[in-house]
């Protein structure tokens, strides 16, 4: 089942941090959907599959708002392309292999993070248990049996 809560925390940590970095240097990247990501798995519980799902939920959704963020800043201002999106595509010869290398590199990392986020929460459950905790912390919609 899909935590939204999750989805919109790690969407709102892409879209504060790559306004602080926009803010910062003037150029976009991919690492505030990256960290947005892990976040969204973080929150979504301890399974890594449920991590790396929401990940990609979260890198989506992202992308939905940055692409034609992009588009805008790229007319306006002649943006260059995001990291490392602007080192990838020199070393493609057709628009598939371009299209592919967009894909992947917008998706897979996403989903990696989704996952380590999810490994993490698994790591701070099992410290809080060992620590004399009696219960883990309820995940997103889930009600608190204490």
């Amino acid at each position: 089942m899909t935590r939204w809560r999750a989805v919109a925390g790690g969407f709102a940590l892409a879209a504060c941090s790559e306004a602080l970095v926009f803010a910062a240097t003037g150029r976009v990247t991919l690492v505030g959907g990256l960290a947005g990501s892990a976040l969204a798995g973080y929150l979504a519980g301890d399974e890594p599959a449920e991590g790396a799902w929401h990940g990609l939920l979260t890198a989506m959704a992202w992308g939905i708002v940055l692409i034609p963020g992009l588009v805008v800043l790229s007319v306006v201002t002649d943006a260059p392309l995001p990291f490392p999106i602007e080192f990838l595509l020199p070393l493609l010869d057709t628009a598939g292999e371009a299209t592919t290398a967009i894909l992947l590199s917008a998706s897979l990392p996403n989903v990696a993070g989704g996952a380590l986020g999810s490994l993490a929460r698994r790591r701070d459950d099992r410290s809080d248990r060992s620590n004399g905790q009696p219960q883990p912390r309820p995940t997103d919609g889930e009600p608190d049996d204490a």
